[in-house]
């Protein structure tokens, strides 16, 4: 499937981006996590529009709305399908907000979908519990400063190769805190057997998007590989 990946610095080229994706091709496309200041800023009707004029699925990224973290799901009507809500609050979010407590998935064009959105991804759980849902694509909303790039990719590289799922994540870009850099990685067996996580695109720190294309059966052996090799257990305390 392609996938459009947008780092957009406001709502007009949020949009502007939006449908360029589209136009190139893009499925679904994804936005970063609070791009905009809130829910209120961004113009959800116009990615409404784009949805159903492209006959694809929008996620345009993951906002405050006064309550909680929220990522809205456009399907290809134009109608909002459902929202994702942070689990994991962030830091000072913590004071103001109230988590989420349940994941989102859904199925597209043959696909298995889920959304985590950033802080999220940090505990693998969360993840684990999608994969054994049958996820084959990991949709990450985020918005992650400079300096916390490298450990934050780590997380995304791990995520990947615990689960062998593929996982496509757009990062803000506000210079110069948030660098944008998008990625999105899949796994893939290396000659010597080995499975490490591929990127597959990848943005630097500008405005733009990106087109991946992920065919989740190319890692679908892996999945199932990993599938068997789970096993529930207890902990006993001695």
């Amino acid at each position: 499937m392609k996938i459009g990946v947008v780092q957009p610095l406001e709502a007009k080229s949020a949009i502007s981006l939006t449908e360029r994706a589209l136009k190139d091709g893009a499925e679904l496309v994804l936005l970063p996590e609070k791009w905009a200041k809130n829910i209120d800023d961004v113009p959800l009707a116009e990615f409404q529009k784009l949805a159903k004029r492209y006959t694809a699925y929008v996620i345009p990224g993951a906002f405050e709305d006064g309550v909680s973290v929220i990522a809205p799901l456009i399907d290809d009507n134009g109608n909002l399908k459902g929202i994702a809500k942070k689990i994991h609050l962030f830091n000072e979010e913590r004071l103001r907000l109230i988590p989420g407590n349940e994941v989102i998935i859904f199925n597209y064009r043959g696909i298995k979908f889920g959304i985590s959105i950033c802080y999220d991804i940090d505990f693998p759980e969360i993840v684990r519990e999608l994969f054994l849902k049958g996820i084959e694509i990991l949709l990450v909303p985020s918005k992650v400063k400079d300096f916390g790039m490298d450990i934050w990719r780590e997380y995304l590289r791990i995520r990947t190769l615990e689960n062998r799922i593929g996982i496509v994540n757009a990062n803000a870009y506000s210079p110069p805190d948030f660098p944008g850099k998008s990625v999105s990685m899949v796994p893939e067996q290396s000659p010597t057997g080995i499975v490490v996580p591929k990127i597959v695109g990848e943005l630097g720190s500008e405005e733009g998007y990106m087109i991946v294309d992920i065919d989740p059966l190319k890692y679908m052996y892996l999945r199932g590989d990993r599938l068997k090799e789970y096993v529930k257990f207890i902990v006993k305390e001695l």
